[in-house]
């Protein structure tokens, strides 16, 4: 009974009770409660997905509407602003009102109804012409303005700063707007931006058609659409209701972000989108209560899934619980003294073992390391000299330094060593030997270093270069730093001498700290770069040739200009001639491959942005798409200023010449055509140089020039040598008196009679009568 008490009542089997119910307990909680959190995750991430994707979605659908509005606006905007400037809007239009009214009237009807009948989305036409206080429609004729208020509505449009400006108020002068609904007025200044206006066009889109461009994407019932102007006003709606009070301001107090909006005891997702067009902002509100039902169904089957996991967690709780508790079971085994084998069944038997093996493990990985080390210090000393621990700290960078055996306190210097391919194919290396040369280089330079006793590593640059870090404890750097460049000397003849290569040194400006060491090493890689200039096969050091440190070379944008303008005239001499200096400023201040080619490229987007103002193209037999990007590709290619120079004559220079100078000649003629006819017709009137250019199109300085240029004399010479030849003409063929003759070709009597003597040296009666003989 004794013994039987004992074993019922032991406390260590109550402990190993107590201990698998605290393990069931935590297993049950580690499993239980992440899939409540997962379950609940899951429904969060999946209602947020769903209004995320709704509200990206809506604003999918307001960017279409706005794309759609936008368009349409601003190609009736166009086509108004096209009519505007016009030849029969851009003239005078009070002259010609007074000097032909009827069809001044008729054409304007014509230029209106045109506008019409070409934008469907325009309900109404309206011109307001202010002198005679008239309406003007093609749809519904001509009337005066009825009432004071509409007159007053109409000067303060006309009085308005800006020229042309859309528009949602209330015009009663124009008449209701189908379906009753006031719409979208375009308000134009005519004269188009005149200082004093003579009229008003006023063009009035289509309710119906704003409404359908915001009902057309609707998916949700109950979804509503609204467009507000900047002022917060409603400009449409999808349901034909006015906008929620407050809904704007709302969307201010949440730029670019969705938000919920409570309106006549409804809840509603509202996204926003501002149009940089007109800066209306188009509203888009979906009922939340449509969105959760999406939502609530989601719930249901987490709810489920939860379900079903928590109670297989349980089950696999409870089974894994006791498969882990036997190792347990093992160590209480060992505590109380069991055999010794036994223990190499359970988990700290194969513990104690691995623990054996791991030691194994770290001895093996640490011999592995040493034999490494010398490869991460030059992986650390390339990512140093490259500044990729700028971001250090001084109090860090000496535990850096300390970590890969490298002196933080002594002086430092770099620098770098390139070969270039031979070109009389003496090398021993093909050109695939780029690995193996560089290989080369670095053993000879560590071989070097080594017989030199000096101080230092040498690493592969990975740009078929290498560096040669050094330092030395030195209370004299300069001296030190001349040793530096002997050293560098040296080691470049006989990896020159060895590889049959050219093999250029580059140096920085001097030695420096560890701090400085980047620095210097970028140096030493200009120098090396600068071996275009300077040459290959020596030493260059930083403030040599192009290898100085870098400065602010001024762009040449005069000749850029001359150029140019030189294009713009078709003058291919003087072009090319603005080319040479160019490029004789690029070799003597710029001398450097990169600065060089970046001149030329700017150089190219100012030949091509005279190609593109004056809208030619380049490429014949085509549109020239894609065109100007062939240019960069092919200017890329090109690898000496001689031969960028001679593709800038052929490719663009040239053909640039030749289009403007075929434009021009083609713009001669017409020119000279057009002022001719036009002096035939009207010789005999009062004609000024004033008309004439008027009639061209140009400017009367610039017409003068370009007629002296085409016929040889100036237009009075001509005008007046065309009606000599005219009166001796009708002197000859007709009994006009020389009054009618005079009168007929534009003169009065007098001044006639006195320039006829001029040009032919007879008066017309001596004339006459030698002419009729």
């Amino acid at each position: 009974m004794k013994r039987t008490y004992f074993r019922i009542r032991n406390p260590f089997a109550l402990f190993r009770k107590s201990m698998l119910r605290r393990m069931l307990a935590v297993s049950l909680f580690a499993s239980i409660f992440p899939v409540i959190f997962v379950g609940i995750s899951s429904y969060w991430f999946s209602s947020s997905a769903i209004r995320k994707e709704v509200d990206q979605a809506n604003a999918r659908v307001l960017k279409h509407a706005s794309y759609s509005i936008d368009t349409a606006l601003q190609r009736v905007r166009s086509n108004a602003l096209q009519m505007l400037l016009g030849s029969f809007f851009n003239g005078n239009l009070t002259e010609q009102k007074w000097t032909n009214y009827a069809g001044f009237y008729s054409n304007l009807f014509k230029n209106l109804s045109s506008l019409q009948n070409s934008n469907a989305e325009i309900s109404r036409i309206v011109m307001y012409i202010a002198e005679d206080d008239y309406l003007v429609s093609p749809d519904q004729g001509g009337h005066k303005v009825a009432g004071e208020e509409d007159r007053r509505q109409l000067q303060g449009l006309l009085a308005s700063r800006e020229a042309m400006y859309w528009s949602n108020d209330t015009f009663r002068f124009m008449g209701d707007a189908p379906g009753g609904e006031a719409g979208v007025t375009l308000v134009c200044q005519v004269p188009f931006q005149a200082s004093e206006p003579i009229g008003l066009l006023l063009l009035q889109l289509n309710p119906s058609f704003l409404q359908e461009n915001m009902t057309r994407f609707s998916a949700y019932p109950g979804e509503l659409s609204f467009v507000l102007n900047e002022e917060g006003r409603e400009v449409v709606s999808s349901a034909g209701q006015p906008a929620p009070q407050g809904l704007y301001e709302q969307v201010g107090e949440h730029p670019g972000r969705a938000f919920s909006f409570a309106w006549e005891g409804r809840d509603y997702l509202v996204t926003a989108l501002h149009s940089s067009f007109n800066g209306w902002t188009y509203l888009d509100m979906v009922p939340l209560q449509e969105l959760n039902a999406k939502s609530r169904g989601i719930a249901v089957i987490t709810v489920a899934i939860v379900l079903v996991f928590l109670l297989l967690g349980a089950a696999a709780t409870a089974w894994s619980t006791k498969r882990l508790y036997r190792p347990i079971e093992h160590l209480v085994s060992q505590v109380r003294g069991n055999r010794d084998e036994e223990l190499q069944a359970d988990e700290i038997g194969y513990v104690q073992n691995r623990w054996a093996e791991l030691n194994q493990a770290t001895t093996r990985l640490q011999t592995q390391l040493n034999r490494q080390l010398p490869a991460i210090r030059e992986a650390f000393a390339l990512q140093w000299l490259q500044g990729h621990y700028a971001h250090y700290t001084s109090e860090q960078l000496p535990v850096l330094f300390e970590r890969y055996d490298v002196p933080y306190q002594h002086m430092h210097a770099v620098f770098a060593l390139a070969y270039d391919q031979s070109l009389d194919g003496s090398s021993r290396f093909r050109e695939s030997d780029k690995e193996l040369i560089v290989f080369t280089m670095k053993n000879i330079a560590q071989d070097v270093l080594a017989q030199q006793r000096a101080s230092g590593m040498v690493v592969n640059l990975l740009n078929d270069q290498i560096a040669v870090w050094l330092w030395e404890d030195t209370e004299d750097p300069a001296a030190w730093f001349m040793q530096v460049q002997e050293l560098a000397t040296g080691l470049r003849a006989v990896l020159a001498d060895y590889l049959k290569l050219p093999v250029t040194a580059g140096l920085g400006d001097g030695p420096g700290q560890p701090g400085g060491l980047p620095r210097l090493f970028a140096q030493a890689a200009m120098a090396i770069r600068s071996r275009f200039w300077a040459g290959t096969g020596q030493v260059i050091r930083s403030g040599d040739g192009d290898a100085s440190e870098a400065k602010s070379y001024p762009y040449p944008f005069e000749l850029e200009a001359g150029l140019e303008q030189a294009l713009r005239n078709g003058d291919a001499a003087e072009a090319e001639l603005q080319l040479e200096q160019f490029a004789a400023y690029a070799q003597e201040t710029l001398r450097e491959t990169e600065r060089i080619r970046t001149a030329y490229y700017q150089l190219l987007t100012a030949a091509l942005r005279v190609v593109f103002l004056l809208n030619l193209s380049l490429k014949e037999g085509s549109d020239g798409t894609g065109y100007e990007t062939d240019l960069y590709v092919q200017i890329k290619n090109v690898h000496s200023i001689q031969e960028l120079n001679d593709w800038f004559r052929e490719r663009l220079i040239r053909p640039i010449a030749r289009k403007v100078q075929q434009r021009h000649h083609q713009e001669y003629e017409r020119t000279f055509e057009t002022a001719v006819a036009y002096i035939e017709a009207n010789h005999h009137i009062d004609l000024s140089l004033d008309q004439v250019a008027e009639r061209c199109g140009l400017s009367p300085p610039y017409f003068s020039k370009l007629f002296k240029r085409i016929v040889g004399v100036s237009f009075i010479e001509y005008l007046t040598a065309y009606r000599i030849e005219r009166a001796k003409t009708l002197l000859k063929t007709t009994g006009l008196s020389v009054a009618e003759v005079a009168e007929s070709v534009g003169y009065q009597p007098k001044n006639f009679i006195r320039v006829f003597k001029k040009q032919t040296g007879q008066t017309p009666g001596q004339f006459r009568e030698t002419g009729s003989a």
